[in-house]
């Protein structure tokens, strides 16, 4: 599958803007909530935010997570309303799976809410969570992608996406 193919069904979604104006929204609330379970955005007793420099790559994954999100759920929304067939639940398989992972629970002070609702189980997966928290970043990063190709083949197979041919 080359770039190219993908990069079409991307342009033919984001054409129009109220799709590019949801991705934008999905996006923020995601930077939003992810900022703030990180401890890098606060809204108390004004707003702000703060970046110390050993959590710059964590940073960086959120910002990727939270754009690539934004992109996922819009194409879905997209193929939802153009779609002919049947909907399955393979439909959201792959997103859902990319976007609750994104999420990373024990990556953040929710990890505080593990320990006190469960314990010593909840304090050691909130421990394994944040040790392990740059590589489940890149697995959800890569579970988003992975989402991206499945709804762009969704898009080519159910013949959303025509290009004077039929497929």
């Amino acid at each position: 599958m080359s770039v190219v193919v993908l990069a079409r069904s991307f342009r033919m979604v984001f054409s129009n803007k109220a799709y590019v104006a949801l991705a934008a929204a999905i996006a923020g609330s995601f930077w939003i909530v992810l900022a703030t379970f990180d401890q890098l955005l606060f809204f108390s007793p004004v707003v702000v935010f703060y970046l110390p420099s050993d959590a710059t790559i964590n940073f960086t994954l959120s910002n990727i997570m939270a754009g690539t999100a934004g992109i996922v759920v819009s194409m879905n929304v997209y193929v939802l309303r153009h779609s002919r067939l049947k909907l399955g639940t393979s439909l959201f398989s792959g997103s859902t799976a990319g976007v609750v992972s994104s999420a990373c629970a024990g990556c953040s002070s929710f990890g505080f809410l593990l320990v006190t609702t469960f314990g010593g189980a909840g304090a050691a997966a909130s421990t394994f969570l944040s040790v392990h928290q740059i590589p489940l970043r890149l697995i959800s990063i890569g579970l988003l992608l992975w989402s991206y190709y499945s709804v762009h083949n969704r898009l080519t197979k159910s013949c959303i996406m025509t290009d004077g041919h039929n497929r």
